[in-house]
């Protein structure tokens, strides 16, 4: 009987942030031991997460301009 992998995006993404109860663990380590491919989706998510914490989100000069600009509108209308 062929091996079938019951893993999927979002079982992974639980099972890196240790979401999963023991059973689905299990089944996730199963997968994993016979699938490179899902193995190197997993690398893939590590490497995602390690990086999450360097990126920073900052709105563009001029989207800060027009919120200051429609700001100080509104004050002078008050």
């Amino acid at each position: 009987m062929p091996m079938t992998n019951t893993s999927t995006p979002c079982s992974l993404i639980a099972f890196l942030y240790r979401e999963t109860n023991p059973e689905e663990t299990r089944a996730i380590q199963q997968d994993l031991a016979i699938d490179t491919l899902l193995r190197e989706e997993l690398e893939a998510l590590r490497f995602a997460k390690r990086a999450l914490p360097g990126v920073t989100f900052s709105p563009a000069d001029r989207t800060l301009e027009n919120i200051l600009a429609y700001s100080a509108a509104l004050a002078v209308e008050a």
